[in-house]
């Protein structure tokens, strides 16, 4: 594989933040667009001119832009969270960026307006037209954190159930912490969530909760024996504490002080078929905590089956990840300590392998790349940094670089040193392919390279393609990669595709 060699770079005088950018053809002129999220929106032609721009609140765009044709009328439109409770629509036209009618839509609640840092879309009832669900850092007890948006901006209310949406779990969701897939067998999609807590859930498309195996009971007084719903318990790392917690009932009632739980904080989750049987998994990667005050020990690669059939596997570890595999142990970061910020523990779900079932790989804080096989084995590390330095990464995108028919993986890294934002390549195998130092680097304190993951697609229209980065400190970068070809890109930008919602 040749290496990415520089076409351009955008200035846009903004910070960016986790908001992957957008690569779509929003014009109908044949040519793709570079959606660009940071403070403001901007839309910027694959020659770098600007198109347009926008600002869905007073602050920063976190999470990655959502880029679909909501309502079915062959307009693609963008839609962005921001801050004070706000998500922005927009259709570019008569070369604007121009706010769509009904939009912005509000999440505020419970007194707070708050920051939307999950974004996600699909069709959730088949009916051709597309919801949006934001996730917020509302942490009051009357607040919501799970809003669905239908194509108009108003709150998405399926036939029989005027207050289904939003939905309150008591802990704000500070990542991306949506995905939305199908894990059961009726013909409406499921929405997964995560939280700043030690539960994963997960509802239907009306707003209820799915519910778990009844394997799992409820040990609580006054509810003793009761089924429990996904979110309705907490996740540990060993399954002997919950099958004895859960399903025994026995013994002494956990505690992180000797048991080690699973933490969703900004882990986003993925849905994805691992062993070709034709039924989706829920795929995540909590970090792993123990003693008080807690303290991550590294990040596990956690999957739980879906509520198929009789529902009797739902929310229990697939097949193979029993024991969870579990990254090396991150720097420590005390209270207070929030820059630059630590890397989302997302996971790419992709064939490494060509076996046509897809491997689990994230480049997580520590320092290291990993690679997890459908059946829970690691594959490969990939060192990126030192394992203490305060250097971490965005999530990986794969596609095929140079057409031999393997998937290659593709990601920036970020720090507050000096220059310390670079691109790196690697081969299915964890192989560095290259690694290239952006230029014109310049000073941020909340961080300098790319913590977004990057965008790859053929903005030019010549069948080769290039990788955009949206970086923390200096705009927008376009790398072109020599004898690439469009064939295979499995993974192509942040949380997989433009609805963000980590579905493959």
């Amino acid at each position: 594989m040749q290496a990415p060699r520089l076409v351009r770079q955008i200035p846009t005088g903004e910070t960016g933040w986790f908001s992957s950018p957008g690569l779509v053809d929003l014009d109908g002129d044949g040519r793709l667009e570079i959606v660009a999220p940071f403070y403001s929106t901007f839309v910027f032609d694959a020659d770098g001119k600007e198109l347009g721009r926008g600002r869905a609140g007073k602050g920063r765009v976190y999470a990655p832009s959502v880029v679909a044709d909501l309502e079915g009328d062959g307009v693609q439109d963008v839609v962005v969270g921001g801050n004070e409770g706000t998500v922005a629509a927009y259709e570019l036209r008569g070369g604007r960026l121009q706010r769509k009618d009904g939009w912005p839509a509000s999440t505020n609640s419970g007194g707070q307006s708050p920051e939307v840092r999950g974004l996600a879309a699909a069709d959730l009832d088949g009916d051709g037209r597309v919801e949006v669900v934001a996730t917020t850092t509302n942490t009051s007890a009357r607040g919501a954190q799970v809003f669905v948006l239908d194509a108009g901006g108003r709150r998405y209310r399926p036939a029989g159930h005027p207050r289904a949406w939003p939905r309150d779990r008591g802990y704000g969701a500070f990542g991306e912490n949506v995905a939305i897939g199908d894990i059961d067998d009726d013909p409406e999609l499921e929405i997964l969530a995560t939280f700043d807590n030690h539960q994963i859930h997960a509802f239907n498309h009306d707003g209820t909760s799915v519910l778990a195996s009844s394997w799992f009971r409820n040990r609580e007084s006054g509810a003793a024996g009761r089924r429990m719903a996904w979110g309705d318990f907490i996740r540990w790392a060993s399954p002997k504490v919950e099958r004895r917690h859960y399903h025994l009932h026995k013994g002494a009632w956990p505690s992180p002080a000797r048991q080690p739980w699973l933490q969703w904080t900004a882990s986003p989750p993925a849905v994805a078929d691992l062993d070709g049987d034709g039924r989706n998994e829920v795929i995540g990667l909590p970090n792993v905590e123990k003693h008080i005050p807690y303290r991550t020990q590294g990040y596990a690669f956690m999957v739980l089956d879906g509520a198929y059939g009789d529902g009797s596997r739902s929310a229990m570890r697939h097949p193979g990840f029993t024991r969870l595999v579990t990254s090396n142990r991150p720097v420590h970061r005390p209270q207070g300590d929030w820059y630059p910020p630590t890397g989302i523990p997302a996971p790419t779900v992709v064939d490494l392998t060509g076996d046509q079932r897809p491997e689990i790989v994230a480049a997580l804080p520590g320092g290291r790349v990993y690679a997890v096989g459908p059946d829970g084995r690691r594959l490969w590390t990939a060192k990126y940094a030192p394992a203490r330095a305060r250097t971490f990464a965005s999530e990986v995108v794969a596609a095929d670089l140079d057409k031999d028919g393997t998937t290659e993986l593709v990601f920036g890294t970020y720090s507050l040193r000096r220059n310390g934002g670079t691109l790196v390549v690697l081969s299915a195998t964890g192989k560095k392919l290259s690694v290239t130092r952006l230029r014109h680097q310049r000073r941020d304190g909340n961080g300098i390279g790319v913590a977004a993951a990057p965008s790859i697609g053929d903005l030019t229209g010549d069948g080769t393609l290039e990788i955009v980065l949206t970086t923390m400190d200096h705009g927008v970068d376009v790398y072109t990669v020599p004898g690439s070809g469009t064939g295979c890109l499995p993974w192509p930008t942040g949380r997989g595709n433009l609805l963000r919602n980590g579905s493959v």
